[in-house]
């Protein structure tokens, strides 16, 4: 019976992580990173077509900061005062976005992320789509 348990274990990895990215798109998750939508298990999904705030990453290696900015007109941000501790963890053969904030900590999966697009995966499979965030500056 304990075996069984084992290969079920490991089946179920194998199937959670068969698309890690790579490690070297993993430095891609720094920048600037605005809500497209959010995907619950049951199939339903949450549009935004605004954003007032964002979410700006910055790591070095493995460890950084996560924070809510608002963007202004002009191209700059505006900072919140909380700023969120965060590492990347390399473990079952996936990536996880590990935050600690000043009153909670959690994780999410890295499902995919490019040049412009992060998907994560938190605890629940609510999957949340980011587009990179393009100032309004910059926009045409």
């Amino acid at each position: 019976m304990k075996n069984y348990f084992y290969l079920l274990l490991l089946l179920i990895t194998l199937i959670s992580c068969n698309s890690k990215p790579s490690k070297e798109s993993i430095i891609k998750i720094n920048g600037y990173w605005e809500i497209e939508k959010v995907v619950f298990p049951d199939g339903n999904k949450k549009e935004y077509q605004v954003n007032e705030f964002i979410d700006y990453i910055n790591l070095k290696n493995t460890i950084g900061t996560r924070q809510k900015v608002a963007p202004q007109l002009d191209g700059s941000y505006l900072k919140g005062a909380l700023q969120d501790k965060i590492r990347i963890v390399d473990s079952a053969n996936c990536y996880f976005l590990k935050t600690k904030s000043k009153f909670t900590k959690w994780e999410e999966k890295v499902i995919s992320v490019s040049d412009d697009a992060l998907v994560l995966e938190n605890e629940t499979k609510i999957k949340y789509y980011y587009k990179k965030f393009v100032p309004y500056d910059k926009r045409k």
